[in-house]
């Protein structure tokens, strides 16, 4: 039997859930992705400086992608030694998570779910079940 581990994720926050038989582990990462940045006097679609136009919202896109793959790499290296990795939540990030893992040597078996909002205890509840 290998190490199992539960993740709940969405874009703010992770809980990465170590299961040992009876015993189970909860550790919180925050993701720092800014869901929604704004700029000072921001109305429009464009912005202008000078006379250069320019569009923030790649500017914000590509700082959020920067941010989520910063923070998918470090949920992964939480999962290093995972030899069995279940992962749900209500976000789409869990696909990416898996993009992430699924390219490590070590190579755990991944499974994904939908999941709603939950309270630590139905997160660990429901990674005891999946893994007994």
């Amino acid at each position: 039997m290998g190490k199992n581990v539960g993740v709940w994720l969405d874009k703010e926050k992770a809980y990465v859930i170590s299961v040992n038989g009876c015993k189970h582990e909860i550790q919180k990462v925050e993701s720092n992705v800014e869901t929604r940045v704004r700029y000072n006097g921001e109305t429009k679609s464009y912005s202008r400086i000078g006379g250069t136009f320019f569009n923030p919202s790649k500017k914000k896109t590509k700082r959020e992608k920067h941010q989520l793959n910063h923070y998918l790499a470090d949920l992964s290296s939480k999962l290093s030694g995972a030899d069995n990795i279940l992962i749900f939540g209500p976000a789409d990030v869990k696909k990416e998570l898996k993009k992430v893992l699924i390219k490590r040597k070590d190579k755990p078996a991944i499974s994904l779910e939908s999941a709603e909002k939950m309270t630590e205890n139905q997160m660990v509840a429901r990674v005891k079940k999946y893994f007994t």
